[in-house]
């Protein structure tokens, strides 16, 4: 019989790691942070955050570094060493700054795991703030645009990639679809309608179907910010990066990458609306983002019924997507 899951997930019981492999993946986190040296605050906050989340409790000095060797002993599945190989990513960006230390660990880990991944290969663009090659393989990644794009196609063809070429020189209107969604304001106030009405409205956002509106279909994010309670401000949105890249097929830690470039390293490689930030990069809340996506059973980036949640309370609506907040643990006061 299995045990029971617990209230406050872990990256330990969702991915089931065993004790060997747990410390495992913590000491390859502090072989990467600490190729130049003893870790600085960011890096001590990172390892803390890693070592809990890992069923390793609070001290993660009490587990030296691993090898490249050692990982890939405790690991031998292909998708669990791209995984991992991918996530020591963030411990060489963590101090808003790669180091040819910390990018050569990352690749003496991709190679002892026999692993070949797009973002390694980041590192150096990174490390030499090089916009455009950062830029390049964002765009060539991103999920999201090849989804869309994918469905624009199927469920539309030829008059769906008009409709995108008259988004793009600001001409697309829609009149039913945009009072549609000004009716949202009609909701009592806790439904997820009348939030995602104030959420637009409070930011300045133009509503679907209005000159300079977002397409219906690309409304996923900002209505996660809404379901979530991710603020718009770039730690909100590290946030938001983890939640997709918990479920998001494909190249889904192109969202980590992308935050890590625009709100951690303050590199304009997202579009132009989009201000770049410095140490935004909260690994803790970036980390819950990511648990709370695991949790997901609705294909929020897919054809989904937004439009039945709306007069929702905010809290049944995350209900019906799966992403409710669990109890809280006992001795511990409800948020």
């Amino acid at each position: 019989m299995s045990a029971e899951t617990p209230s406050e997930p872990t990256l330990a019981h969702e991915f089931d790691l065993d004790p060997a492999q747990a410390r495992a993946a913590l000491g390859a986190v502090r072989t990467v942070l600490e190729a130049d040296g003893p870790p600085r605050a960011g890096g001590q906050r990172l390892l803390a955050v890693a070592a809990a989340t890992l069923g390793l409790g609070d001290d993660w000095r009490a587990f030296p570094p691993a090898s490249p060797a050692q990982l890939a002993s405790a690991f031998p599945s292909p998708a669990a060493r791209r995984v991992l190989v991918d996530a020591l990513l963030i411990p060489a960006c963590i101090e808003q700054a790669v180091t040819p230390a910390g990018e050569a660990a990352v690749r003496s880990f991709a190679a002892a795991l026999g692993v070949r991944s797009p973002w390694v290969p980041v590192l150096g663009p990174l490390r030499r703030r090089r916009v455009f090659a950062v830029k390049r393989q964002l765009v060539r990644r991103s999920p999201d645009a090849r989804r869309l794009f994918a469905r624009i196609w199927a469920e539309e063809g030829l008059r769906g990639l008009w409709y995108v070429l008259t988004f793009m020189l600001g001409r697309y209107v829609d009149p039913p679809l945009a009072a549609r969604f000004r009716a949202l304001g009609n909701l009592p106030t806790g439904s997820l309608g009348r939030a995602f009405f104030d959420h637009l409205v409070s930011r300045g956002l133009t509503f679907p179907g209005e000159p300079g509106g977002l397409p219906e279909r690309m409304l996923h994010h900002d209505l996660m910010h809404v379901v979530n309670g991710y603020d718009t401000d770039p730690a909100g949105e590290c946030e938001l990066a983890g939640f997709y890249t918990a479920f998001c097929p494909g190249e889904s830690f192109t969202f980590i990458v992308t935050v890590l470039a625009t709100f951690h390293f303050g590199l304009a490689v997202s579009p132009a609306v989009v201000t770049p930030a410095r140490g935004a990069f909260d690994p803790a809340r970036v980390l819950a983002g990511f648990l709370r996506g695991r949790r997901l059973r609705v294909d929020v980036m897919g054809p989904w019924d937004y439009w039945a949640l709306m007069p929702l309370p905010l809290a049944e609506a995350r209900e019906h997507l799966g992403i409710a907040d669990p109890p809280p643990s006992p001795g511990r006061a409800a948020a």
